[in-house]
């Protein structure tokens, strides 16, 4: 099985676009954003992008979490998950939040193969803690707001039967 895992758009309707048009992302099982979509109208484009399961946690910058719960309803494949997300995919089991101290804490537990978070806009491709895989995959909006500067605007696709994160540039 093969998930997309992105994270932080902050309203960057041109990334997430093309994300979502190519292949490497229409290819997957099912969609994970790790938070930080920003205005109500990404779960919209989310919603028509990708018409396989999404999974989403909230990040500290989706302030109108009614309006964002209100268009969600509107699409039967997107899943609001609140804070945290636990799943199961391909047989691996898989938690999701938005922040890197939260994540290393539920990978630090043992209770996960894989642990996704965002926040930071910082890629981490890989990281083993104990047996658990912990991934942040960058940011779809391309800038880092706390070194005010441009960077890779990024995404990972993870096959969850070797549990290889690829990493995607826009």
């Amino acid at each position: 099985m093969k998930l997309t895992i992105l994270s932080d758009i902050h309203d960057n309707v041109w990334n997430l676009k093309k994300a979502l048009a190519g292949p490497a992302v229409q290819q997957t099982d099912a969609l994970l954003c790790c938070g930080d979509l920003c205005a109500p109208f990404i779960i919209r484009l989310l919603g028509e992008g990708y018409a396989r399961p999404i999974h989403i946690v909230l990040g500290n910058n989706d302030g109108d979490v009614a309006s964002i719960i209100r268009v969600a309803d509107n699409f039967e494949h997107v899943h609001l998950h609140g804070e945290y997300f636990r799943g199961e995919f391909g047989g691996r089991t898989l938690a999701m939040n938005h922040y890197p101290i939260k994540g290393r804490i539920l990978a630090e537990s043992g209770q996960y193969d894989v642990v996704c978070y965002g926040h930071d806009h910082q890629l981490n491709r890989g990281e083993k803690t104990g047996n658990t895989l912990l991934l942040n995959p960058g940011a779809i909006m391309g800038y880092n707001g706390a070194a005010l500067k441009d960077i890779p605007a990024t995404y990972m696709v993870l096959d969850t039967g070797t549990l290889e994160a690829r990493v995607f540039g826009l």
